[in-house]
């Protein structure tokens, strides 16, 4: 028989280490965008990715404030795969972020802002829409929510 305290353990762990994972790649990515650009603005993808490591810290929260001596095998394995869950979500958001920003980077694009029509990027060679930017950022950072509200539900 397994320990229950283990199991809701490991879903702790692996909570705040795979959202932590993701947050990291696609951090790395989103900091060399920041650093092309001159605008604040570009700062929105590093905010962003590291929202993915806090929803892990929620998750690992909630989970061991429930672990306690009379914890059963089956709520055990509920926070294991809610650790699990928003782990993995926040994973793949944050290679999806990361793959996306590095394809910017690779295209040295940058964004436009209305009111902005000549901003001064550098070596940048090719303009696109911040709203468009933007819109594709927070559609990647959805599927951590997806997991994070698939944890909250398995937590209880």
């Amino acid at each position: 028989m397994s320990d229950p305290t283990l199991l809701a353990g490991l879903g702790c762990a692996l909570a705040v280490f795979l959202c932590g994972l993701g947050a990291a790649y696609a951090t790395s990515h989103a900091s060399s965008f920041a650093l092309r650009h001159q605008d604040l603005m570009a700062m929105v993808p590093v905010v962003q990715a590291g929202v993915l490591a806090v929803y892990g810290i929620i998750i690992a929260y909630l989970i061991q404030s429930k672990i306690t001596d009379a914890l059963s095998t089956s709520d055990a394995y509920k926070f294991f795969t809610a650790g699990l869950s928003v782990g993995l979500a926040c994973l793949a958001s944050g290679f999806g972020m990361g793959k996306f920003l590095k394809q910017c980077n690779a295209e040295e694009l940058f964004f436009v802002r209305k009111g902005k029509a000549e901003p001064k990027q550098g070596s940048a060679s090719k303009k696109f829409s911040f709203t468009t930017f933007v819109l594709c950022l927070i559609y990647l950072e959805a599927i951590g929510l997806y997991g994070l509200i698939v944890a909250l539900y398995l937590v209880g």
